[in-house]
């Protein structure tokens, strides 16, 4: 009796070591390679697909008749025309902010004329602040007052005098 418990014993040990989890014994390469396969056919259905869509577009461009064909062109024409002409509205409009505010046209953005104008206000006070009180303007050297400040060879100048020079 201790015989056969012992070899029950010895394979369930050689079957605890041979059984490996599930998750390690799956080979992941040709699961890959398998799943690239399908892909590849996947794609020449979807080209071949598309080459059949085309060709089917043709065939009704083929068969509409010349009034229809007309009519299309037409429309595309006139969506063109009307694209323009907005294009046109808009570039009018920054044009004329840009001379009513001194600021230039590729710098305005919008695309109604109230949008294009206070764009063009806003970009006026951004490069032309408002003075504030009792600093020089930056670059020009004038106060905000309107005078404008002494030279240091002024100062010198007075100060030379004073000393007695």
């Amino acid at each position: 009796m201790a015989e056969g418990t012992d070899t029950t014993a010895s394979q369930s040990q050689e079957g605890a070591e041979g059984a490996k989890p599930e998750g390690q014994d799956v080979d992941w390469k040709a699961k890959y390679e398998d799943m690239r396969g399908h892909m590849r056919e996947w794609q020449s259905r979807a080209e071949s697909n598309k080459a059949a869509a085309d060709e089917l577009a043709q065939l009704k461009e083929s068969q509409l008749s010349e009034t229809e064909k007309l009519t299309r062109r037409a429309e595309k024409a006139e969506k063109a025309l009307s694209d323009l002409k907005a294009a046109n509205e808009i570039a009018g409009w920054k044009t004329a902010a840009s001379e009513k505010y001194g600021v230039p046209v590729s710098l305005i953005n919008g695309s109604t004329e109230d949008e294009i104008d206070a764009n063009a206000e806003a970009l006026k006070k951004w490069h032309d602040p408002e003075p504030q009180g009792g600093l020089p303007l930056s670059g020009t050297g004038e106060m905000p007052s309107g005078k404008l400040p002494d030279s240091a060879a002024a100062d010198f100048e007075r100060a030379a005098k004073k000393l007695g020079f």
